[in-house]
């Protein structure tokens, strides 16, 4: 039995992020936190931490959405696609068709405290099978005559984000 998936790809990003394009995103987002805080902030009895801002206020859950529009141009870079994941053959792997920021920690007067994931979904793949700490997928889900596959192997920020048994005629 064949399995549909979807795979997600997770990075974190903050102060200690060196690539160029992870900086600009932490610059963005922190600005943007910055604003989002204060909007949700009581300006009488005020605190500085987003997790104790989500403990005053509940509508403060909105703010990783929020941050979202400002990693969106960012994401639309990269052309639906994280040239860092390989497959086995050294091809550029990892398409995306959308993808979710969390806010992890963010403080108000302290950059070095925010810290953003962002996770990368892909399109819905065919599990094949796994070999040798490698998922065997395709990129075409139904066919009657075999499959035209690649394999990618293992990788710690991976995980399988949605899974369904399929059958086949």
């Amino acid at each position: 039995m064949m399995k549909k998936i979807k795979l997600a790809f997770r990075i974190i990003i903050d102060e200690n992020s060196e690539m160029v394009w992870d900086r600009y995103v932490f610059d963005d987002t922190y600005f943007e936190y910055k604003i989002q805080h204060q909007v949700f902030d009581d300006k009488e009895n005020s605190v500085k931490n987003y997790w104790e801002l989500l403990q005053k206020n509940p509508k403060a859950q909105q703010i990783p959405f929020l941050l979202s529009g400002a990693a969106s141009n960012y994401v639309s870079q990269l052309g639906g696609m994280i040239r860092s994941i390989p497959d086995v053959l050294g091809n550029t792997f990892f398409p995306f068709d959308n993808f979710k920021l969390d806010l992890i920690s963010s403080h108000l007067d302290d950059s070095s405290k925010h810290k953003i994931g962002l996770t990368f979904f892909s399109p819905e793949l065919l599990l094949i099978d796994i070999i040798d700490n490698k998922y065997l997928l395709s990129k075409e889900i139904v066919k009657e005559n075999g499959w035209e596959t690649f394999m990618l192997p293992f990788h710690p920020q991976v995980a399988i984000a949605y899974y369904q048994k399929i059958k086949f005629l």
